[in-house]
């Protein structure tokens, strides 16, 4: 009984401080502000405010203070973008994503017995823009009894295109195989549906990679043979994930 509690609050403690940091970085991230780009002919760029522009030239200061001077002639063309917390993010590129953590439940096992579970994936697919990305993941789920494989289609991006923290959401919908180890020859392992669907914050270091935290709900169907009867058994768990993405 005291196991139970302590692993209900357990629970609660998690969802409720994952929901703070997520509510404090959504609503209180920087806006972006406008920020001066040159494209050059050579396919390079540079960001920062001008200073002066004539018939011949453009200066341009970046944010670390340098300023710089291009030829008119070397230029392809100038605009104005909105910086997202000090990084301009790729909207179109390819993208991956790695992520780890605990799977937190209740009785769910064969045996009706209170464990902990740990899980890993990795999803990589193309980024169509900031709100929109489609890919694929293959991850491992280390259940008490069993060990699945989830196979899974990936649909993800992020809620807010500003700030220098971005709030994202993700759905993730496949199979899992089940690679659990017969233990007679009277039982067989088989795997079933899988699905999961939360919301995280991205961290980034740069325009192309940061850190990233994820809290939501998965499930995971499985059934076992045991002399002759088969049984379902349903995972339904809080995964609580970190990781980083590219």
């Amino acid at each position: 009984m005291g196991r139970k509690l302590a692993m209900k609050n357990f629970k609660k403690t998690t969802i409720i401080f994952f929901l703070g940091v997520f509510c404090h970085y959504a609503l209180f991230s920087q806006s972006g502000k406008s920020e001066d780009v040159i494209y050059l002919k050579n396919k390079g760029s540079i960001r920062g405010k001008i200073l002066d522009k004539n018939d011949n030239q453009v200066r341009i200061q970046t944010n670390d203070g340098s300023v710089w001077v291009y030829a008119l002639n070397d230029i392809d063309n100038i605009k104005q973008e909105k910086k997202f917390g000090g990084y301009h993010y790729k909207t179109k590129s390819f993208a991956h994503f790695t992520e780890l953590g605990p799977l937190v439940a209740g009785k769910t096992t064969v045996e009706g017995v209170t464990t902990a579970a740990f899980s890993f994936q990795t999803v990589n697919g193309y980024k169509f823009s900031q709100l929109a990305f489609v890919g694929a993941g293959i991850g491992a789920d280390l259940y008490a009894i069993q060990t699945i494989i989830p196979v899974f289609g990936s649909f993800r991006g992020d809620i807010s295109t500003t700030g220098s923290v971005l709030p994202f959401y993700f759905a993730d919908l496949g199979y899992g195989i089940n690679i659990t180890q017969n233990s007679s020859a009277n039982t067989d392992f088989k795997g079933g549906l899988s699905w999961a669907a939360g919301l995280g914050i991205k961290i980034p270091f740069n325009r192309n990679a940061g850190f990233l935290l994820s809290m939501g709900y998965r499930y995971q169907a499985t059934s076992y043979l045991a002399s002759g009867i088969e049984k379902e058994v349903s995972y339904s768990r809080l995964a609580i994930r970190a990781g980083f993405f590219l």
